[in-house]
C-alpha cells in the first residue's frame, strides 16, 4: 500500500498492548499504521517511584527531584516509547534525550512524543519522512480570546470561526497543529519557530485533515509556501494532531 494512503487511514489505535500491574497505566493501544501510532492513558495519583525501578526505565538526575506530576509523565512516557519500538525490531529501548532536550530516537526511526494530562501518544516510522504529534486538551475560550494574535493570523482566525466546532475547540486543533509541525520540523532543522511562522490553511472534518503552509524559510527544503499535511482525531475533551512529510 502507497505510503500517502495509509497515512490517509489513520485511525485512533485499536490494539491494546500488554497491561501491566498496579493501576498506573490504564490502558495502551496502538495501530500498525505507517506511522504507527499509539496512544496510553495513564493515572499519576497512583504513580510512585518504586515503578521506575520495577520496570527498568530509572529516573534521571534532573528528575529525581521533580514533582510526583512530571515523574509519572516521564515513566508512563517512556514505557510507551519502549513498546513502540519493541513493535519496530527495536527491544529494551529508553528514550534519552539530547543536551537542548529534544528526544534522541534510535538510527532509522523518525518518531514524535508528546503528553497531557494523563495520555501519552508516540508516532513514528522508518520511512524517510518528518513525523511530529501532539494532544492536547482543549483550551478555554478565555485562553483561546487570550491568545489568538500570538497563535495565528487575520485569515487563521477567519478560517476557524467557519468550522462547525467552537472557537476554543479550533484555536486548540490550530494550536496543536503547529506544535506537531514545530516537532516534525526540529529534527530535521535545529531551527526555532514562532507559531505565526506557518499558517493553517484549509480544515476537512469530514476526512479529519489539514493543511499548513511556511510562512518562512527553513532550509532548502522548507521555503515559504510549502504545504504540510495533517490528521486529526477528536477524542473526548482533547485532540491528537499529526504531521506527516515525506523528506
Amino acid at each position: 500500500m502507497p505510503f500517502w494512503l495509509k497515512w490517509f487511514r489513520m485511525r485512533y489505535p485499536d490494539l491494546p498492548l500488554p497491561p501491566l500491574t498496579g493501576g498506573f497505566i490504564l490502558s495502551a493501544h496502538l495501530n500498525r499504521s505507517d506511522p504507527l501510532l499509539a496512544v496510553s492513558h495513564f493515572d499519576p495519583q497512583n504513580y510512585h517511584d518504586a515503578l521506575a525501578v520495577e520496570w527498568g526505565i530509572p529516573l534521571p538526575a534532573r528528575l529525581q527531584q521533580a514533582v510526583s506530576k512530571r515523574r509519572a509523565e516521564y515513566l508512563a512516557s517512556r514505557l510507551l516509547v519502549r513498546s513502540v519500538m519493541a513493535e519496530l525490531g527495536i527491544a529494551d529501548f529508553t528514550l534519552t534525550n539530547a543536551p537542548d532536550r529534544s528526544p534522541c530516537w534510535p538510527a532509522g526511526i523518525q518518531a514524535s512524543l508528546s503528553h497531557s494530562a494523563g495520555i501519552v501518544v508516540v508516532a513514528a516510522t522508518r520511512q524517510p519522512c518528518a513525523v511530529g504529534v501532539d494532544v492536547e486538551r482543549f483550551m478555554s475560550e478565555r485562553t483561546a480570546q487570550e491568545t489568538a494574535e500570538l497563535l495565528m493570523n487575520e485569515q487563521e482566525q477567519q478560517l476557524l470561526r467557519t468550522l462547525p466546532v467552537s472557537f476554543h475547540e479550533a484555536a486548540t486543533l490550530l494550536f496543536s497543529f503547529k506544535e506537531s509541525l514545530y516537532k516534525a520540523l526540529w529534527p530535521q532543522l535545529r531551527q526555532p519557530m514562532d507559531f505565526l511562522d506557518a499558517a493553517l490553511v484549509s480544515v476537512d472534518f469530514v476526512q479529519q485533515c489539514a493543511t499548513l503552509r511556511l510562512t518562512q524559510e527553513f532550509g532548502g527544503r522548507f521555503t515559504p509556501g510549502t504545504l504540510l499535511k495533517g490528521k486529526f482525531m477528536w477524542r473526548d475533551n482533547q485532540v491528537i494532531t499529526q504531521i506527516t512529510h515525506r523528506l
